[in-house]
């Protein structure tokens, strides 16, 4: 199957088989409308020839509306805006799909200002919150509350309507069995827990007919104990079709009850979503389309190739290189810049309020920006290819400079470790392709060498940027005269004992400990905050906890090192001092600070100097790359 044939959807014809997939922005006023980042957002993808776009989930009615800042299509004041958007996303020939979403059980009170609702009063494990159980009058106005949206989507231009039936939304509460214990016609037997499904389907169709043709978006597997499985998937798939969906939209997981398969993170097993959509292609007469860390070329080729689906959604994959289907048309598999599902850039800050970025794409967010080529190039000297350096120096490059970086080590800086605990093998495809991009450009590389001042001054440059990193600061407990840092042990140039005390709890120390657990070394960690990991977003921290339980880290929090003798550590917790024990390795993990050793020698010589990442302030990737670039952008 040629990824480039068009695909037939109902009666819509979608240019070529690749399909951006619904990812909330964060970029909608309060009220739910475009803005002008969207625009610039979605033009941007376009402008890469995927052939359509699933616009981010428009919430059908203000009940079930997820993010202070998500879209909606709940009321005749969003027409306006949804249009212009389905206006730019066309003028790039590709099809405009809205995706319908009421989030049920999974809505944020604090944006709609009532409880949550749900068939029943099941609480969201996420949240923690309990819904409040729809009444029958209730369930009828959300019927005419999605058949209302779709008219409105036709209205906007939509080209098709996709409609959420998974990863634990509404219509898939309804759905099942655990969260939908309702005894009247909704509820009991599958007929009648299908029945609000059924009823949204025909409401739909009364109100625009059949056109836009449907699509359902639904979950394979809920990954849940009693949820939905793939027989319950193919059962659902031959249900949808058989009430005129044209397309299933698979993806796996429950927003609730599952997250890690909701938004596929990095640590799962792969291919599990393209297996079940091949399964559920079998039994089904209308296109699949898969999604879920779908991003590598030579994945898309497989599945389409071997005829396994009919299409493949791809959302981060285009946060992180809008360009990657135009790359595939031209058989530039290598140069296309890969996504590592690590979530900081997009899942992390959406849900921040600092709307949708990308650690390895700095331009997302600010494709409205626009940075015109500087009259004079300039000579730009750049020391350390971490992240930070390496995006300034491509950016600069990009802009007209003549560009000269120096790094003393391996290309990549701390970004070389970011792969190497347990579960994050995903992230080496950005850095590997951060890598390829800056040695395929015109930027002149001096490696394995340590910048000197003389040798920065024989350059003649204009502007020095400083992206020198940072190194582990050193606590100075009493005692304590060998130890290790996690760069030691990630890297396993130095040998580590059997018996490991970690001196930091947070995102650097938790993965030095797994790393070292699955070594079958015996590891304690000591924290002196109340908590480990404050850095780490929560739902990676969720599943690296549960790691280091299920390994038997012993993790000590509200307690601090004093001091270390006779071989012995001891610590201070509620005010008094307690013994640990003997170890046979520490390693501290407490932190990083700047390392800026040349940037005020060039000060004094009047040289123009930009520090920047984690020279100026130790943060996470995506800060480095942003800094990097706007550094850049700025000469």
């Amino acid at each position: 199957m040629d990824i480039f044939a068009p695909l037939k959807i109902g009666s819509v014809e979608i240019p070529n088989r690749l399909i951006m997939a619904p990812v909330k922005t964060g970029y909608g006023t309060l009220d739910g409308e475009v803005t002008y980042l969207h625009q610039a957002y979605y033009r941007r993808r376009a402008e890469g020839e995927v052939g359509g776009i699933i616009v981010e989930p428009l919430y059908v009615d203000i009940a079930g509306k997820e993010h202070p800042r998500q879209l909606g299509i709940s009321s005749f004041n969003h027409i306006r805006g949804l249009a212009q958007l389905v206006d730019t996303i066309h003028k790039n020939g590709v099809i405009a799909i809205a995706h319908l979403n009421h989030a049920g059980r999974v809505a944020n009170p604090e944006v709609s200002g009532m409880m949550p609702e749900a068939p029943s009063e099941i609480a969201c494990f996420n949240s923690g919150l309990s819904p409040v159980a729809m009444s029958a009058e209730r369930i009828k106005r959300l019927v005419l509350a999605y058949a209302g949206a779709a008219k409105r989507a036709a209205e906007a231009g939509f080209d098709l309507i996709e409609i959420q039936f998974g990863h634990g939304y509404l219509i898939s509460q309804f759905l099942s069995p655990v969260i939908n214990l309702r005894r009247d016609e909704y509820g009991g037997s599958r007929e009648n827990r299908q029945r609000f499904a059924t009823e949204v389907l025909t409401a739909i169709r009364r109100e625009i007919g059949e056109y836009p043709p449907l699509i359902a978006r639904i979950s394979a597997s809920e990954q849940i104990d009693g949820g939905a499985d793939i027989s319950d998937a193919v059962n659902l798939a031959d249900f949808l079709q058989r009430r005129g969906i044209t397309a299933i939209h698979v993806a796996s997981g429950s927003v609730c009850d599952s997250p890690a398969w909701y938004y596929q993170h990095m640590r799962l097993p792969p291919d599990k979503n393209l297996d079940w959509a091949g399964l559920i292609k079998m039994k089904v007469d209308i296109p699949v389309i898969v999604a879920g860390r779908m991003g590598r070329p030579e994945d898309i080729r497989r599945a389409l190739g071997r005829k396994i689906v009919d299409a493949v959604a791809l959302g981060r994959p285009l946060i992180a290189d809008p360009d990657l289907p135009r790359k595939m048309r031209q058989n530039r598999d290598e140069d296309i810049i890969q996504c590592g599902a690590c979530l900081q850039g997009c899942l992390a800050r959406v849900k921040s309020g600092d709307g949708l970025g990308c650690i390895i794409n700095p331009e997302v967010g600010h494709e409205s920006e626009q940075f015109k080529k500087p009259r004079q190039p300039k000579k730009v000297v750049v020391v350390g290819g971490g992240p930070a350096g390496i995006q300034a120096a491509l950016t600069a490059a990009q802009r007209g400079h003549e560009v000269v970086l120096f790094d003393r080590n391996q290309l990549g800086g701390q970004f070389n470790l970011s792969y190497i605990p347990p579960g994050k093998m995903m992230m080496r495809r950005p850095l590997d392709s951060l890598i390829h991009k800056i040695t395929n450009s015109t930027v002149k590389l001096h490696l394995s060498k340590k910048a000197e001042l003389q040798d920065i001054l024989s350059e003649k440059p204009d502007i020095v940027i400083i992206a020198t990193g940072a190194v582990p600061i050193d606590p100075s407990i009493p005692g304590l005269t060998n130890f290790l840092s996690a760069e030691d042990v990630l890297t396993e140039r130095k040998s580590v004992g059997k018996k490991v005390l970690i001196v930091g709890g947070g995102m650097v120390g938790l993965e030095c400990a797994e790393f070292l657990a699955a070594r079958n070394h015996r590891v304690t960690i000591v924290e002196l905050l109340d908590d480990v990991a404050r850095d780490m977003m929560q739902l990676t921290k969720t599943m690296t906890m549960t790691a280091l339980m299920q390994a038997g880290v012993d993790i000590k929090t509200g307690t601090r090192i004093s001091r270390f003798a006779g071989g012995r550590a001891f610590a201070q917790n509620g005010g008094r001092e307690i013994p640990l024990g003997n170890y046979d390795s520490v390693v501290v993990a407490v932190g990083m600070r700047s390392l800026n050793e040349l940037g005020p020698l060039l000060n004094e010589m009047n040289i123009e100097v930009k520090v920047i990442g984690d020279a100026r302030q130790p943060r996470q990737i995506h800060d480095a790359v942003r800094d990097g670039f706007e550094a850049a952008v700025g000469i």
